[in-house]
């Protein structure tokens, strides 16, 4: 049995959706290959995982001009490729997925994201869709202009099978989309790969660490005010990755009086464990997500978890974390917190044991075996 990946997710050089596919496909059973249709890509989780294919190569064409970043380079790079679609990654990569797909040469198409480019050119073959989460149907104030509803809800109704990452995101497959439940197999996301790195504090404060982007339903801002009082008084600050703040967040930083208590770092994966690793504890505040990757990261790192009670997170945290309401009826972040800081070692030793028990119930392995039967169950 052949499966045939296409480049969608690969366009970036970091990111969750690649890395997930990167995972399962490098644990698939003997007897099933994989294929992605890619030419062009610099993404670091093919690098890592050598999960190349032999006919993509390891750079990516948006460096034509420079390999480093300068002013306007996106925006030259932008107008580049609309007047030279075919000369692009993207270009590249998209007339290549078509070939293969022609080509016929595989048992199943898996798109790793929903452009609908490839349906022309699928003939009689399946294709199983995966999908993440359901952002945009549970806010769709949010994303009034994202296509990405449109285009997900057209092809649900067309995929061979659908994967969720999660029981919640099932849910709402059916609830949204009218889905049918034997139509959607869950299969959650793995834990992250236990490797070494340096444990020595790589910030000399105590801190709350807050991880990823922040716009939207991720709640940052409601946090912010929730927590401001609690920051000052304990002199703990909180630590937030991803991009810089924008000019919304930092005045409201500024008007929190909190400058001193909210600082922001870049970092790469081996310092984000170290950040997990000796932070006060780990915070997401979403109104929704997915799955959560961030809390298998800090299980893993022996990090304390705080999750706001919504969505996904009971499901994935089972009771290995403390759980607080934040949306606009309740907000008990900061009580939380404040109770925590009155923890024994031991009480804090027993939500840690709580969080190793529980990151042994996600496995790529187990995960990519799963995957392996939706397959098989297509081909039948």
């Amino acid at each position: 049995m052949k499966i045939l990946y296409d480049w969608q997710a690969f366009n970036r050089k970091f990111s969750g959706v690649s890395k997930c596919f990167v995972e399962l496909m490098t644990n698939l059973p003997e007897g099933t290959e994989y294929e992605i249709s890619l030419k062009y890509s610099e993404n670091e989780h093919l690098l890592s995982k050598n999960a190349w294919t032999v006919n993509t190569n390891i750079k990516d064409m948006r460096n034509f001009i420079s390999e480093k970043d300068f002013f306007l380079k996106r925006k030259i790079y932008k107008s580049f490729a609309k007047l030279f679609p075919r000369r692009t990654s993207e270009g590249v990569n998209y007339y290549y997925s078509i070939e293969r797909l022609k080509s016929g040469g595989f048992d199943i198409f898996h798109p790793t994201f929903y452009n609908e480019y490839f349906l022309k050119y699928l003939g009689n073959k399946p294709f199983v869709l995966t999908v993440h989460d359901m952002i945009p149907e549970s806010f769709p104030e949010l994303f009034k202009h994202d296509s990405q509803a449109r285009k997900k809800s057209h092809l649900v109704k067309l995929a061979s099978h659908i994967v969720a990452v999660s029981q919640n995101t099932k849910n709402d497959l059916m609830r949204f989309l009218d889905v049918p439940e034997e139509k959607i197999t869950v299969i959650y996301h793995g834990a992250p790969e236990d490797v070494d790195f340096p444990k020595q504090p790589r910030l000399g404060f105590q801190y709350l660490l807050f991880v990823g982007e922040r716009g939207r339903y991720k709640n940052f801002c409601p946090m912010l005010v929730n927590i401001a009082d609690f920051l000052k008084q304990s002199h703990i600050k909180l630590v937030c990755t991803h991009n810089d703040f924008d000019k919304s967040e930092k005045e409201l930083i500024h008007k929190l009086q909190l400058d001193d208590y909210v600082v922001h770092v870049f970092v790469n994966d081996v310092e984000l464990k170290n950040l997990y690793c000796n932070a006060f504890a780990f915070v997401q505040p979403s109104l929704y997500e997915g799955f959560g990757i961030p809390i298998l990261e800090a299980y893993q790192c022996g990090c304390p978890v705080f999750l706001n009670n919504k969505s996904v997170f009971p499901e994935i945290a089972g009771d290995a974390a403390v759980f607080f309401e934040l949306d606009n009826e309740q907000q008990n972040l900061s009580e939380k917190l404040e109770a925590f800081l009155s923890y024994t070692d031991a009480q804090k030793n027993a939500l840690i044991e709580k969080q190793q028990k529980r990151l042994e119930f996600f496995s790529w392995k187990k995960s990519a075996e799963k995957l392996n039967e939706v397959y098989l169950s297509v081909l039948k």
